[in-house]
């Protein structure tokens, strides 16, 4: 493999041979739009499960997503500081939309940026690892303790592919009694496992790849302005 120091050397610019991996970002569409779905059933229109059972695909995408994010990032302490910063923005449109009180529940980014923490301490073997759960419970994050443990599944996931999986349909069996719904949550796992097994990169190689500051920042302001829209939808504004 040409490394990019000898590519400068030849006169070639390195950002030419960086591979951008699409079938991630076909993930995070995928996301986003069973998300919106599962959003548009819980504020428009609440008598028809159908949107909600679609939104079951939604919260693993995301799980998984943020391995991949933890895996590739520069810095841990910025990726948590901007999904924590998105957290404190998200809560009024998410409580407005869902229609809970301003602390009731707290929305997904809390649940994500708390799963930061939680990977992260377990990786250090901090002992500590457990408060993540606890927040998540006692605070009501949105997916509660199954959604800290959910990314925890996917972070194995990463590191082998059968244990992962085991322990995410043994996590959704233990939800069974409970959240039926959420066995839904298992038909996520195809385009996850096609995207860790190398088979859904779709990679495009031999041209710059232009990482727009508004596309990744998109992905997390979307989020509370759909939300917003949505509480704008029901209260006919």
């Amino acid at each position: 493999m040409v490394s990019a120091r000898k590519l400068t050397d030849l006169g070639c610019d390195p950002l030419m041979h960086r591979k951008y991996d699409l079938g991630r970002d076909i993930l995070k569409w995928s996301a986003i739009a069973t998300m919106t779905i599962d959003h548009v059933g819980a504020v428009l229109y609440q008598e028809c499960l159908v949107f909600r059972y679609i939104g079951r695909l939604s919260f693993p995408l995301f799980a998984y997503l943020l391995i991949l994010g933890l895996e590739s990032t520069r810095s841990v302490k910025n990726y948590f500081s901007r999904l924590f910063l998105f957290a404190l923005i998200s809560q009024v449109p998410f409580y407005l939309a869902m229609g809970v009180e301003p602390w009731g529940r707290l929305n997904i980014f809390f649940t994500l940026s708390s799963g930061v923490v939680f990977i992260e301490l377990y990786k250090k073997g901090n002992y500590l690892w457990f408060l993540p759960l606890v927040a998540a419970e006692v605070l009501r994050f949105d997916f509660g303790i199954y959604g800290i443990l959910a990314i925890g599944c996917f972070y194995f996931l990463r590191r082998n592919r059968i244990l992962g999986v085991i322990l995410f349909l043994m996590l959704n069996l233990l939800y069974l009694p409970v959240s039926p719904h959420k066995l839904l949550a298992l038909l996520a796992l195809p385009p996850i496992l096609l995207h860790d097994s190398g088979r859904f990169h779709l990679e495009e190689i031999g041209h710059k790849i232009d990482y727009s500051r508004w596309k990744k920042y998109f992905f997390y302001a979307y989020y509370p302005l759909h939300l917003a829209a949505l509480f704008s939808i029901k209260a006919g504004l």
